[in-house]
């Protein structure tokens, strides 16, 4: 799991105004929480904390804060636990919750599913869907994964694939329900649309039965 070691200021909760004015010297307005600890109001570069989230780990990424003020300085290993964007300019962040962890406890977390392979089925003339690109899993901070490999080759039509089929890494529990659908290969269009028509036309039509 990525880990990065960002700075931070204390603040004072203040305004709507103040952190506007945080907000335009390239700062981004937070609050670190958790754990019976008091909240605590910080800023963190908005360069230093993008970079930190577009490590491969993500939201995931564990923080390895040091916040300074005016009394001295202190650290603080945290999560990404919300982020507020403006609506308009994705990248520009807003806002920050940042949790408090103990490298100690498990937690739980959502992961992104790899999969891969090819399934047999797609070669068939089948068609691949994924129904779950994330799942919930609980373990500790540094055993985070930052994806899970899901081996797809031996699907046929007609297969789904469940939580259940995910062979998960030594440590990590799993969150979800295990008979929960996560992908699946799906007969070929063409040939459902050729059952139909032979359905409909094995049917009599309403002037057909008046008739005879």
């Amino acid at each position: 799991m990525d880990r990065f070691k960002i700075e931070a200021l204390y603040r004072t909760t203040g305004s709507k105004g103040n952190r506007n004015q945080a907000r335009a010297k390239g700062k981004v307005p937070a609050v670190v929480y958790g754990r019976g600890t008091d909240p605590v109001a910080i800023t963190l570069d908005s360069k230093a904390f993008k970079r930190a989230l577009n490590t491969t780990a993500g939201s995931n990424v564990l923080l390895d804060l040091e916040i300074k003020g005016d009394n001295g300085s202190s650290k603080e290993t945290v999560m990404v636990k919300d982020i507020q964007r403006d609506p308009l300019h994705w990248d520009f962040l807003m806002h920050a919750d940042l949790i408090r962890i103990s490298l100690l406890d498990k937690l739980e977390v959502e992961v992104r599913l790899n999969f891969t392979g090819e399934p047999e089925g797609a070669k068939e003339g089948g068609v691949f869907q994924i129904s779950v690109r994330e799942i919930r899993i609980r373990c500790l901070p540094t055993n985070i994964p930052q994806s899970i490999d899901v081996p797809i080759d031996g699907l046929n039509i007609g297969d789904v694939l469940t939580v259940e089929d995910i062979n998960l890494p030594e440590g990590i529990e799993m969150v979800e329900e295990l008979t929960e659908s996560i992908a699946s290969v799906l007969a070929p269009q063409e040939e459902k649309l050729e059952e139909e028509t032979e359905g409909e036309g094995t049917g009599e039509t309403t002037e057909e039965k008046e008739a005879e």
